[in-house]
């Protein structure tokens, strides 16, 4: 017979938790996704389609794949900076293959022409390259490109992650070669992970203990966190401990943890906007959900259950 004392005690889901975590994972999911993420890869990868399927189809390339990081990830927290930033990475990125084929570029042993093609445009715009904050992330992350084409000529940026994982169910390696790049951060590497393994559906594969790699930890998700995990002692908890802990619940309640990690982040942004309303932005979401499912109960179709 099994020895329960060996077990750790995992406390209840509350029912409540349950809803919210159901509408970060699902709705709001949905919308950061359809809104947000994927037009916004379309616009700076250059891509014709922004559907899903096309967006992890275009990202198998490598040139398509960095366009979508330097874009998308490389600055996204640098402030008011971040667009012009990531404008002038895109087009010294444009400006270096209308030189020299990118597969010649990725064949070279280093990334300073990518650094010189940044400079230049910097210059033309009358921006400042900031070598000392600048360099690492656009040089260094032409560099691991470069890598990935010596290791695998078929691997982009963006496949290289999900390879990793459907090998051994593991991405620590790939967080730590990204963060390894000067300038480039937890938060970043780990976001764009998170929307890699959601692009080509490989959460699944991921062994739990690395799926704290695909849970940037912003603002709201640690200010969702009380609301939904029944835990003591998480009052300013580090970051890895607020991924470890969403991952384990959201596993529990059978939801998908990148969904409700993105789904998070928009109704943060979006329904909330000022933290000091979050307590009563989430009152109201569980008001309409227990309205929504007492509707369904009177019409007959299966609702959600007994939420309060």
């Amino acid at each position: 017979m099994e020895d329960r004392r060996k077990r750790p005690y995992a406390p209840p889901l509350d029912p409540r938790a349950v809803v919210i975590m159901r509408k970060m994972a699902g709705e709001y999911a949905d919308r950061y996704a359809q809104e947000f993420l994927l037009p916004h890869i379309k616009r700076v990868a250059s891509l014709t389609e922004s559907d899903k399927d096309s967006v992890a189809a275009a990202l198998e390339d490598p040139y398509c794949a960095l366009l979508a990081f330097f874009g998308h990830y490389a600055f996204a927290r640098r402030g008011k900076d971040r667009d012009d930033l990531a404008g002038n990475a895109l087009d010294a990125m444009k400006k270096m293959v209308s030189e020299k084929p990118f597969e010649e570029v990725l064949d070279m042993a280093d990334g300073t022409l990518m650094w010189q093609a940044f400079e230049s445009v910097c210059k033309a715009s009358g921006k400042k390259a900031n070598e000392q904050q600048n360099r690492g992330p656009v040089q260094g992350m032409l560099e691991l490109a470069q890598e990935i084409h010596r290791l695998d000529p078929e691997l982009s940026l963006a496949t290289w992650v999900t390879d990793g994982i459907e090998d051994t169910g593991h991405l620590e390696a790939q967080h730590l070669r990204i963060v390894d790049i000067r300038g480039v951060g937890p938060k970043s590497a780990s976001t764009f992970i998170r929307d890699m393994v959601w692009l080509y559906d490989v959460e699944e594969l991921l062994v739990p203990t690395d799926r704290v790699f695909v849970q940037p930890v912003d603002r709201w998700l640690r200010m969702m966190t009380p609301y939904v995990v029944p835990e003591e002692g998480l009052a300013d908890p580090a970051d890895w401990i607020v991924a470890g802990k969403i991952s384990k619940y959201t596993r529990r309640a059978g939801l998908s943890g990148i969904c409700f990690n993105m789904g998070t982040t928009y109704f943060g942004q979006k329904v909330v906007g000022d933290p000091s309303r979050f307590e009563s932005a989430i009152r109201d979401l569980l008001v309409q959900e227990v309205d929504k499912a007492r509707g369904l109960k009177a019409s007959g179709e299966p609702g959600e259950g007994h939420l309060m």
